[in-house]
């Protein structure tokens, strides 16, 4: 057996605690919540902290107050107590918070993604209205990027925020002083776009990929669409061969990039164009679950989601029966007889 590396032992104990931190039960506002979900991913005091308010801001504009209770599509996520600073609201489910977060971090850390689907059993997703789906989706539409463009795409960044960068050397964005830290946040308020605050400012991240991207370029090791030796960030690459080579790396990039450049081809439609809600709810489980034929879930597992989708879209009584046939038809015939693969 093969022995687990250093840094695969650091992200099992992040998952482990990123469980733990789901199913716990003590009392947390939103700005703890916050922090202890950026702390994982983000090692910087000034960029945590933009990242913290630009979540609490979009937090705000997306959600509603009902006698007290913060209500987001139907469900409570939030008790305001009587605050009018959203980051001072105490969060009501952990799950929920979490999912809501998602739609507006970039950076979001893999333990907690991967730990969120081992909880709830359910793939974290992005909705239509997320800004950071509309990033990715403008970013995925573009035929070809240079290797500067897809450095920052993997790195949680945009180009457009690096050049801010570059146009404000004075700002030491990883400074570690602590007064130094509360004016750098003051200046990126005052300075920082609109546009690109959605967005982190990962400048460890992307010199890091950079340097590894480089070696690979200049060593003929990256398929490369129009290679550029003399300034080879201007070299030209295709989208998804780029996504390809990131994933046989292992760089953690935004698991929405797989769905936009990696995922199979859609499934045909009926040519009759004719469908069941039970059949879209069924090809809805298996998006979110990933199904394929290298990946069978336990259909126990499977059940339980039928079961509470069953509910929530009160298409008929609550059926114990129904959730597990349909968990039976989204899984191969064979892997009623334990021959099937599951992902992991």
């Amino acid at each position: 057996m093969r022995r687990a590396t250093f840094a695969q032992k650091i992200h099992e104990q992040n998952v482990d605690f990123f469980k733990n931190w789901l199913c716990e039960t003590t009392p947390i506002n939103v700005r703890g919540g916050l922090d202890d979900i950026l702390s994982n991913s983000i090692p910087f005091y000034s960029l945590k902290e933009l990242q913290l308010r630009h979540s609490g801001s979009k937090l705000a504009d997306s959600i509603s107050f009902e006698d007290g209770v913060v209500i987001r599509d139907g469900i409570v996520t939030l008790i305001s107590n009587d605050n009018p600073d959203i980051l001072e609201a105490s969060i009501r489910s952990r799950p929920q918070f979490v999912k809501l977060i998602y739609q507006s971090v970039s950076c979001f850390p893999t333990a907690l993604y991967e730990a969120y689907k081992e909880i709830t059993g359910e793939n974290l997703i992005l909705d239509d209205l997320s800004e950071i789906r509309e990033f990715y989706e403008h970013c995925s539409q573009i035929d070809l990027w240079t290797a500067q463009e897809f450095c920052t795409y993997i790195s949680h960044c945009s180009p457009e925020a690096l050049d801010f960068m570059s146009e404000h050397p004075e700002i030491d964005f990883m400074s570690e002083d602590t007064k130094a830290q509360q004016i750098i946040v003051r200046q990126l308020g005052d300075l920082l776009p609109g546009r690109l605050s959605r967005l982190l400012l990962r400048p460890d991240l992307y010199e890091k990929n950079l340097a590894f991207l480089k070696a690979a370029i200049l060593g003929g090791a990256f398929e490369i669409t129009l290679l550029d030796r003399d300034n080879w960030e201007k070299s030209s690459l295709n989208p998804k061969k780029g996504m390809e080579w990131a994933q046989k790396k292992g760089i953690e990039y935004h698991p929405v990039l797989d769905e936009l450049l990696l995922d199979s081809p859609a499934t045909p439609t009926v040519s009759s164009g004719y469908t069941t809600p039970y059949l879209e709810m069924m090809l809805e489980v298996i998006r979110e679950l990933e199904i394929s034929r290298e990946n069978q879930e336990k259909k126990e597992a499977i059940a339980a989601i039928f079961a509470k989708k069953l509910i929530d879209h009160k298409l008929t009584p609550p059926s114990q029966k129904l959730a597990d046939a349909m968990a039976t038809l989204v899984r191969l015939p064979e892997s009623q007889q334990g021959r099937a693969k599951r992902k992991g």
